[in-house]
């Protein structure tokens, strides 16, 4: 690759390429990412999709929490299988609702731990709404909100500000 070629204006993103530079030698040039300055946003547009799209299917009770989780973090049935120490089959089967809710507590703690979640993250949603900011308890009052799905073993927990005008 020659130099002029290897330029890429992305700041937050930075590499050292070793490129043929003009006069014919061979070096490092610190330069952005191609990849990241072109494609980033694009995938997290999809990953976000992918976690609303699995959110919905959890709670309509299609999908346990473990698939839910297995899917954020992108993880094959093999690998979960692996990490957690269980036998394929049984992975497989945790992450349907109906063998989920016969799952030993120390399983499901098997679990949190690989997806480096507290085990009620299993059973409770966090939804912000529009804050994207997050809520400073300090210079506003803060609502909670907790809403059942159609699963039985997750709730919708929703965190709002009050606004000080009502």
């Amino acid at each position: 690759m020659k130099e002029k070629d290897a330029k890429v204006d992305f700041e937050p993103h930075q590499l050292i390429l070793y490129v043929e530079k003009e006069d014919g030698s061979y070096g490092p040039v610190q330069t952005g990412s191609y990849i990241s300055a072109n494609y980033l946003d694009d995938f997290w547009e999809k990953m976000k999709y992918l976690r609303l799209q699995q959110l919905e299917k959890l709670k309509s009770n299609e999908i346990s929490p473990v698939q839910y989780f297995r899917m954020i973090h992108d993880f094959s049935d093999f690998e979960l299988a692996k990490r957690v120490g269980l036998p394929l089959f049984k992975v497989k089967r945790h992450q349907k609702p109906r063998f989920f809710r016969r799952m030993k507590l120390s399983v499901l703690k098997r679990y949190a731990d690989v997806f480096d979640i507290p085990v009620n993250a299993f059973f409770q949603i966090m939804a912000l709404g529009n804050n994207e900011t997050g809520i400073n308890p300090e210079k506003s009052e803060i609502q909670i909100h907790q809403k059942t799905t159609a699963n039985p073993f997750v709730v919708l927990t929703k965190i709002e500000r009050v606004s000080d005008d009502n």
